[in-house]
């Protein structure tokens, strides 16, 4: 291995709100951070949501121009290694021969295909997969039907990690098994399921899959000229951001849970088998060769509603007024738009608020809570799959950073909440690049050797009673709205 000041990995997350990129040293000591923000977030009615890929690539090229000009300043000069790309899962990319995206890319939350997504269940015979709006293959099928001189100019569906590491290397059509789980790849038979074929996408249009952390190419020319990152750089199979989030919070062994709380929430439990199939539920390979099912919901920190009523500006301050009225009796679900995929599939789905905050504190209080009743609901729905979830739940996504959050969190949960030093997917992607890299594919050693955990929390034996009878008023206000299992 090479010394740690003489080896730096880039790993790069861009999300709804923006690009995250920071640079790990092997023994996963920080080296440098950049963000840079995505502006424009188009949605429609109808559960339209869509944003544009060429502004993905205006971000990634100024956190990497930040990176490149941080470590240049940093006395020892470390040395670029390798970078990996990560981003949501299920957002659909349609780009041309040479890469160009040909329409605003479809994210993950569009809600335009789910007669599309019932004619394929109804098509794809036996397969355990049960398809909805949120998968990338549906989105395909959409543009396929509805954009019919589009589709004829196609040749890459990508996902945004993979368009935005061709974009790096100039190399287009690669993707990893995460990403293209909900394109349709089955990663334990290693080929595309049935529907696939049933929704018409021709193989030439269907990228190629590699393992996260396996070298796919070298940073170009024309990229190194945009980012400042060396030419010939290896350019590593990313992740989704929810698998790289996990790898970034430490999580390794059977029973070990994951919980990101970005702009949404993302559950993750590693499982030494294949569950059985359940409507919301996917099953994602780790790296590492356990079987990861999970879920993801449209609520999250992109739902919360930031009061101006409020008398403190900072998540922190805001945080600490809202602490002082756990458990509230006020029960709501939030959404920033339409539908909702998981614990619950309801396309009509909409905010609720139940109850009468006495202030503005209380109302965020109710969000807060909200948040930590899905999570709950979440993992219950999992276990009932089959799927051991420990007495461990790591946690990663900007909302992780909070502790007013993840105390709430080990209460409403019954659940020690463990918060890794750099609970972010960007990290996950750092360590990816590493585990090609520099630890020869093994992602075990990487992540034991990058990752750390730096806050514990603790539940709260003496407040079961007084959260289980909230949280059970909180699901029956979600069932008399229809919004159940």
């Amino acid at each position: 291995m090479a010394k740690e000041i003489e080896c730096a990995l880039l790993g790069i997350d861009v999300g709804t709100s923006g690009a995250r990129a920071l640079a790990l040293s092997p023994t996963g000591k920080l080296l440098a951070e950049a963000e840079a923000p995505i502006r424009h977030d188009h949605r429609a009615a109808g559960g339209i949501h869509e944003q544009d890929p060429d502004e993905w690539w205006q971000a990634v090229c100024l956190v990497a121009q930040k990176i490149a000009q941080n470590l240049k300043e940093e006395p020892g000069k470390a040395e670029l290694r390798g970078v990996a790309v990560t981003s949501t899962s299920g957002t659909l990319v349609v780009a041309d021969a040479l890469g160009r995206t040909l329409r605003p890319a479809i994210l993950y939350d569009d809600g335009r295909g789910v007669e599309i997504g019932e004619e394929l269940n109804r098509q794809g015979g036996s397969q355990s997969v049960r398809l909805g709006p949120s998968f990338s293959l549906v989105k395909a099928a959409w543009v396929k039907r509805h954009e019919p001189a589009l589709w004829d100019r196609a040749r890459f569906l990508l996902s945004p990690a993979d368009w935005l590491s061709g974009k790096l290397s100039g190399e287009f059509g690669i993707s990893d098994f995460t990403n293209a789980l909900k394109l349709g790849y089955d990663p334990e038979s290693a080929a595309w399921i049935e529907s696939v074929r049933a929704a018409g996408l021709p193989a030439d249009r269907l990228p190629v899959v590699r393992r996260p952390g396996q070298p796919i190419a070298l940073v170009s020319n024309a990229a190194a000229a945009e980012t400042g990152l060396p030419p010939g750089m290896q350019v590593l199979a990313g992740a989704t951001d929810g698998m790289a989030s996990v790898v970034a919070s430490g999580a390794s062994a059977c029973g070990d849970a994951n919980t990101t709380l970005g702009t949404t929430l993302v559950w993750k439990v590693l499982h030494n088998a294949k569950p059985a199939a359940h409507g919301g539920v996917y099953l994602h390979l780790h790296p590492g060769g356990l079987w990861v099912p999970g879920a993801a919901s449209n609520t999250g920190l992109g739902s919360v509603r930031r009061l101006d009523t409020l008398p403190v500006n900072s998540p922190a301050d805001m945080d600490r007024l809202a602490a002082r009225y756990f458990p509230t009796p006020v029960v709501c679900y939030m959404l920033s738009g339409e539908g909702e995929r998981f614990p619950f599939a309801h396309p009509k789905a909409t905010s609720f608020v139940e109850g009468s905050p006495r202030d503005a504190a209380e109302s965020y209080a109710a969000q807060l809570q909200s948040m930590a009743f899905v999570e709950r609901w979440g993992y219950e729905i999992l276990e009932s799959c089959g799927i051991k979830v420990g007495d461990k739940v790591f946690s990663t996504g900007a909302a992780a950073r909070s502790p007013v959050l993840s105390q709430l969190r080990a209460k409403v949960l019954g659940k020690t909440i463990l918060l890794p030093r750099y609970p972010t997917a960007a990290c996950g992607a750092a360590i990816l690049a590493a585990t090609g890299a520099v630890f020869s594919g093994n992602i075990v050693h990487a992540i034991q050797s990058m990752s750390a955990i730096l806050e514990t929390y603790s539940p709260s034996p003496e407040l079961v009673p007084a959260f289980d009878a909230i949280y059970n008023s909180f699901r029956d206000a979600c069932a008399r709205r229809g919004y159940h299992t």
